[in-house]
Formats: C-alpha cells, sequence, structure tokens
C-alpha cells in the first residue's frame, strides 16, 4: 500500500476541472489502497467554487454533481475535511451533505475545522449591495456570495464568528453581538438587525445541531493521517490568478489560493507533498478582469461552445482565449509545482492552436506577467501553431450510442497512454513542458472519471 500526499490547485482563473482532477485521484487512490483511509480537504475559498464532477449512482445512471462548499471527496466516499482559513457556509454544506447520502450513500468521516469562519447571510446581503451599486468600471465581477465581507470579518476579527462559535449555546449571543458591530452598515441597506438576528437563529438551529459533531482540532487530526500511512488529497476551490495578493488585482477573490498557503494552514509539511497544478489547455474568466489572449470566433467562441464554458456557481458564460505560456509560467513559480494536469485537450481539437510566450508591452518584450493587466498587452505567439486530431464525431447514430462510442474511443488512449495520443497534442505538451518548467504527467481528453491519459 502507497502514502500518497498531494495537493491540487488551479493555475489560472479558475474553472481549469481541478474538480474532476481530485475526484479522479481519490478514486484511483482508494482502489490502490483498501482498508486505508483517505481524507480530501479544502483550505480556503467557500462556496463561491464550483467543482464539477460526473458520478455513477447506484443505479448505475451518471449524473454531473456540483460541490460548492464541499470538497470533491464527497463524490468517491473519501473522509472530506474543512480547513480553518475557508469561508464555511454551514447551510450550503449540509445540503451538499444531504444530497450526496440521498444520491450515493455518501458516508466517510466529516471534520470541520472549529476555527474555520461561518459564512451567513448577511455576508452576502452587503456584497450584493456593493457589486449593483458600483459603476461598470469598479465592479469586481464577484459571484455574490458573500466571500469578500466574510475575509473583511475575519481580518477584523472580533466580527468573525468561528465553527467553534456557531455550535455552541453561546452562538446567540456572539451572533447578537456581531450584528451590532455592523448594525450601522446593515441598517443602511435597510436591514433591521432584530429581525435577521431572530431569522438566522431560528434557521440554524438545525443545521448547527447536524454539524456540531463534525468539529475538530483538525491540524491534530490530519497529522494522525499522516502518520498513520493515510493518504491526504487537498483541493483549492479557485485559481492562482484570483488569490487575493498575487493574483490579477483587483479582480480576485478574497483568499489565499497558492498551494504553500495551504500547508501553513492546515499544519502540514510541504517537504512530504506533490504539488500538482491543473491547468485547462486554454484560459477562461468569468465575470470582469483582462484576459490577455482573449480569442473571438476563430477560436474563443467555437471553444466556448464545444466545451460549454459555463461557471458552475453562476451559471454565466466565460471568455476564452488561446494557450497562455506567460501566466503558467508564473503560476508554477508561485505554487512551487511538481507536476501539471493538463485539462480539455479534446475540446480544441481540429483547432490551430496559437500559444502565446511573451507580452509586448509599449514596444518592450517580455515573459514576466505585469502587476496591471489592463495595460496595453498584445500577446507575442509562436510563429508555431499546433493541431491535432483524436477522434471524428459520430454520426447517424442516436445520442446515447454516440456517447458509448466516444467512451470506448477515450478508453484506447487512456490503456495505450501517451504514445498513442496525436503528434500534434504531443508536440504541444513537450514544448509546453520546457517552457513553464514543469512535467505534464496527465492530459483530460473527456469529462467523465477515469478520461484522463
Amino acid at each position: 500500500m502507497t502514502q500518497v500526499l498531494e495537493a491540487i490547485v488551479g493555475l489560472i482563473w479558475g474553472d481549469e476541472g481541478k474538480g474532476k482532477s481530485v475526484d479522479e485521484r481519490a478514486t484511483e487512490i482508494k482502489e490502490k489502497n483498501p482498508g486505508k483511509r483517505l481524507v480530501v480537504v479544502r483550505y480556503q475559498g467557500g462556496n463561491n467554487a464550483g467543482h464539477s464532477t460526473h458520478v455513477t449512482l447506484p443505479n448505475g445512471k451518471t449524473i454531473k454533481f456540483v460541490t460548492h462548499a464541499a470538497p470533491t471527496g464527497l463524490t468517491n466516499n473519501s473522509d472530506i475535511a474543512i480547513g480553518p482559513s475557508v469561508a464555511f457556509n454551514p447551510e450550503s454544506f449540509f445540503g451538499e451533505l444531504m444530497q450526496a447520502q440521498d444520491l450515493f450513500n455518501y458516508d466517510g468521516r466529516i471534520m470541520i475545522s472549529e476555527r474555520a469562519g461561518v459564512l451567513l447571510d448577511y455576508h452576502k446581503l452587503i456584497d450584493i449591495s456593493r457589486e449593483s451599486s458600483k459603476a461598470p468600471s469598479g465592479k469586481i465581477g464577484t459571484t455574490a456570495r458573500g466571500i469578500g465581507p466574510f475575509y473583511e470579518d475575519n481580518a477584523r476579527r472580533v466580527t468573525r464568528i468561528t465553527f467553534h462559535d456557531y455550535i455552541s449555546t453561546l452562538f446567540p449571543k456572539k451572533l447578537k453581538e456581531v450584528l451590532e458591530l455592523k448594525r450601522h452598515e446593515l441598517e443602511g441597506l435597510g436591514i433591521n438587525i432584530n429581525d435577521l438576528f431572530l431569522e438566522l437563529v431560528g434557521r440554524h438551529e438545525h443545521v448547527r445541531k447536524e454539524l456540531a459533531p463534525f468539529a475538530k482540532n483538525l491540524e491534530y487530526r490530519l497529522r494522525e493521517y499522516l502518520n498513520n500511512g493515510d493518504s491526504i488529497l487537498i483541493e483549492g476551490a479557485q485559481g492562482t490568478y484570483l488569490d487575493v495578493d498575487l493574483g490579477s488585482i483587483p479582480h480576485v477573490s478574497s483568499s489565499h489560493i497558492l498551494a504553500p498557503h495551504a500547508f501553513a494552514s492546515l499544519g502540514l509539511p510541504r517537504k512530504l507533498f506533490r504539488v500538482i497544478g491543473v491547468e485547462k489547455i486554454y484560459p477562461t474568466r468569468v465575470g470582469d478582469g483582462i484576459l490577455p489572449t482573449l480569442s473571438g470566433p476563430e477560436f474563443g467562441e467555437i471553444v466556448v461552445e464545444r466545451g460549454v464554458e459555463v461557471g458552475a456557481s453562476t451559471g454565466r458564460r466565460r471568455r476564452a482565449g488561446y494557450p497562455d505560456w506567460v501566466l503558467i509560467k508564473r503560476a508554477v513559480m508561485l505554487n512551487d509545482c511538481d507536476e501539471i494536469f493538463l485539462t480539455r485537450a479534446d475540446v480544441i481539437q481540429d483547432l490551430d492552436v496559437k500559444v502565446c510566450t511573451g507580452y509586448n508591452i509599449n514596444g518592450r518584450v517580455t515573459d514576466e506577467v505585469p502587476f496591471d493587466l489592463s495595460t496595453i498587452i498584445s500577446p507575442v505567439y509562436l510563429h508555431q501553431t499546433f493541431r491535432w486530431h483524436l477522434w471524428d464525431e459520430p454520426t447517424g447514430v442516436d445520442k446515447e450510442t454516440a456517447s458509448r462510442i466516444l467512451r470506448e474511443t477515450r478508453s484506447r488512449y487512456v490503456k495505450e497512454g501517451f504514445a498513442s495520443l496525436p503528434t500534434g497534442l504531443l508536440d504541444f505538451v513537450s514544448m509546453h513542458d520546457k517552457y513553464v518548467g514543469c512535467p505534464t504527467i496527465e492530459i483530460g481528453i473527456g469529462p467523465h472519471r477515469g478520461e484522463t491519459v
């Protein structure tokens, strides 16, 4: 039996396929290590994340299941844990847990750090109000889930409600104190804090009781997994360029997303873990913010349609661009990546793929990502373009038969390995790895579990 210790993080603006990557790794680890435990740990962000996986139910039917507040381990019956830096939405988490128990009999161990902060309705109300009141040029493009106001309360300290507070009999007292401190802002939004207090106390009573047994001194419990030879998968919620400090400011999230923060916040040693960066082969963005290689109808719009590029949390349509290795090289450096999972190679088959390896900024070419992406940036593309063909779309058959044929084709690539992939794709990966300084060890060629070479 082999202990697996990995941190899986996104390398762009999220939506890279982390959910599928974590689900596949967890499934593989469990199959190879029967009798040993595996915990999937969320270390940052909140229910502004949206991780989509395709899950086969006990009746044999395959469904798309999206987790927002819960780690992806929920979909493969792994143990799951919520770290202290997470914006924890207890109602969202509890709803996903109940759904997983009903649909596929989830019965893994659940651990929620007592130090995790609790996200409540007023965070969302403040978030929505702020975004709606801004001029278009000042909008961040948030998911309106309350994440920014939540992390402000964490930093303010006295307005932070921890999970320890939440499950305590003193929760009503703590909530009343916090609402009083926020009275001016909330009443400015037309919210009666006395009414809000009564609503929150009443609505959360059942959830508090149900989640109370899962409160843990998490750093010690994770050390037990480590010392017992059990496996740990650390899961990022968003992508590198949404990091509050090192992302594309100001269009960022409000948490520390980079892999090094995971180890510090969870009390785990970096030296024992592999850091795996998940890179969608083409960059996308949802919400506001600059996408340097944004492409039009010849590439980007085709990709958006083929890849069904719609945000899992908000349903917003994404924008797509040509591969940007300048962004990836910096993300690999910041996350201290050991390996890369490249996803969605199937989506851009039969297209001419240009690759950005530099930026022309006011006549000066650089391979560094500038602080301000709104600067006039002209991507510098390789003279060489890449193109590959994986399969022909089945014709003259019904949808179910077509799906079966495609899954059989993908399965053959998976069995035969990297060498079986088209030359154009292998050339792309070879040059990519040399440029970004990190090896690609997996390539996703389909949406379902196991469709990874």
